[in-house]
């Protein structure tokens, strides 16, 4: 491998993982108010993704049944359209990631609105700043 002047070498990855940790701890130690933001986010998120499970659970072998029993029942060239918007695709294969769409779709909007609601208080300029502080002090400490 050639080394180029200016260019860092990419570092191997159970190094490059220590670095995400001890980044991630640092802005958490030292960004004031973002310990317990993150604590909230996350219990929101976790209550957003048991809300999803429950709104929308996997389906059963007997609900699989039931909707394959109601498509067959359809007049032939509405079976064929239904067919057509899932390109073919058997019922019982589409139905449990037609689920897992929605169910994401929904952990998706209600992250996206808690966080809307409730901003990080880690500005960029303060992450920056932040920043250059971790990589002198993780520099030093990886160096010595």
């Amino acid at each position: 491998m050639l080394i180029h002047p200016g260019k860092r070498a990419p570092l191997a990855r159970g190094r490059q993982e220590d670095w995400e940790e001890a980044r991630e701890a640092y802005l958490l130690e030292h960004a004031p108010g973002l310990k317990e933001h993150s604590a909230a986010q996350q219990r929101a998120f976790r209550q957003i993704d048991e809300e999803a499970q429950s709104r929308h659970p996997d389906p059963t072998p007997d609900d699989i049944a039931a909707a394959v029993a109601a498509e067959a029942a359809l007049p032939y060239r509405k079976r064929t359209e239904a067919q057509l918007r899932r390109n073919f695709e058997p019922l019982a294969a589409h139905l449990p990631q037609d689920i897992r769409s929605r169910r994401k779709r929904f952990v998706q909007r209600g992250q996206r609105a808690w966080n809307r609601a409730n901003p990080s208080p880690l500005t960029d300029e303060r992450q920056r700043a932040l920043m250059a502080e971790f990589v002198k002090t993780y520099a030093k400490a990886a160096h010595a």
